[in-house]
C-alpha cells in the first residue's frame, strides 16, 4: 500500500514536516507540483507547468519554483532545448 504524502507543514503532533527525498525525476516534478499548490492555496490549471529556475528538476525549493502558464512560455525561458 502507498503512503499518502502530505503537504502539511506541521505533523499532528505539532513538530514541522520535513521534505522526503525523491529517488526519481517523476516523483520530484510530482512534488513540484504539490509544493506550488500548497503555496498558492489551490490546484495548478492542467496547462500550467512549474518551471525550476535554475533547471535542476530535484531542487524543490520554494525560492526555485516559478508556475508558467503554458508550454509555449517555458519554451521562451529554454531556448534552444
Amino acid at each position: 500500500m502507498a503512503r499518502k504524502i502530505s503537504t502539511s507543514r506541521r505533523k499532528s503532533d505539532g513538530r514541522p514536516r520535513k521534505l522526503r527525498k525523491v529517488k526519481n525525476i517523476r516523483s520530484a516534478r510530482r512534488q513540484a507540483r504539490r509544493l506550488v499548490e500548497f503555496r498558492i492555496g489551490r490546484k495548478l490549471k492542467k496547462k500550467e507547468l512549474v518551471h525550476h529556475k535554475d533547471g535542476k528538476t530535484t531542487n524543490n525549493s520554494p525560492k526555485n519554483l516559478k508556475v508558467v502558464r503554458g508550454q509555449k512560455k517555458h519554451g521562451k525561458i529554454h531556448p534552444g532545448k
